[in-house]
């Protein structure tokens, strides 16, 4: 039990590190080490509530740099475009998806690195074609962040206000998704202890990623930022061909 508690802890502070300085980041960390201790029915509860409780945390502070309008929209559109990737799931197998979303995250890296911008303040259309794309993506394979974290990593904005905009979407999506894991009755008294038990590495965790965040370049927040969706997108495309 103890060693099972340490795991946990080390997840999530490791996710941590990485949701504090990126902004996101928190599942693709910490599901490798929680799966090791926790079945699949509880990796996902806990991640959850893990996110909103950071993310809630981190927002009480950085409420006023995020460009609300634009997380808005984003939420609004992915969460009504959700189901129709549920109704997708049953027509593809799961390497095809896992491939098709590996190579769409891909190429978008790979713009953005050759140097493909979007204005400061996109149009109303396109921000809720980015949150139709999650949203389908989020049906698909439970995978909404990468469309939302390339547009964001896309427009010329202060890395402040970036950050702040994905740990507010992610705080929504999390918000959204309790709600059927607690009628599913998967979200239970034993997510809620190993949550708790994991959730002082995770705020510590953040807290030094955001110290790291503070010191360091726009470039080198934006580079991170990118190897992190590239090594996604490779993972995607290995899983899927091999």
């Amino acid at each position: 039990m103890l060693q099972d508690a340490m795991l946990v802890l080390t997840g999530l502070f490791l996710a941590g590190l990485l949701r504090g300085f990126t902004g996101f980041g928190l599942a693709l960390a910490a599901v490798p080490l929680l799966a090791l201790v926790l079945p699949p029915q509880q990796v996902v509860p806990v991640i959850t509530t893990a996110t909103i409780l950071s993310g809630w945390a981190e927002l009480s502070h950085r409420w006023r740099d995020a460009d609300w309008r634009n997380v808005t929209w984003l939420a609004v559109a992915m969460a009504a475009c959700t189901p129709i990737g549920f109704l997708a799931l049953s027509l593809f197998k799961d390497n095809t998806i896992r491939l098709v979303i590996g190579l769409m995250v891909a190429g978008s890296v790979t713009a953005l690195w050759w140097g493909v911008r979007l204005p400061a303040n996109p149009s109303r259309l396109l921000t809720l074609a980015v949150g139709a794309v999650s949203g389908v993506m989020n049906g698909l394979a439970a995978m909404a962040g990468p469309p939302v974290v390339l547009y964001f990593l896309a427009q010329n904005r202060n890395t402040t206000v970036m950050r702040a905009n994905l740990i507010a979407f992610f705080t929504f999506t999390g918000l959204a998704a309790i709600i059927p894991l607690l009628l599913s009755g998967l979200a239970n008294r034993d997510t809620t202890i190993w949550t708790l038990i994991g959730l002082p590495g995770l705020l510590a965790g953040q807290y030094l990623g955001h110290k790291g965040f503070l010191r360091t370049h726009a470039s080198t927040h934006r580079r991170v930022a990118l190897s992190v969706l590239a090594t996604l997108s490779l993972v995607l495309i290995a899983r899927a061909l091999l």
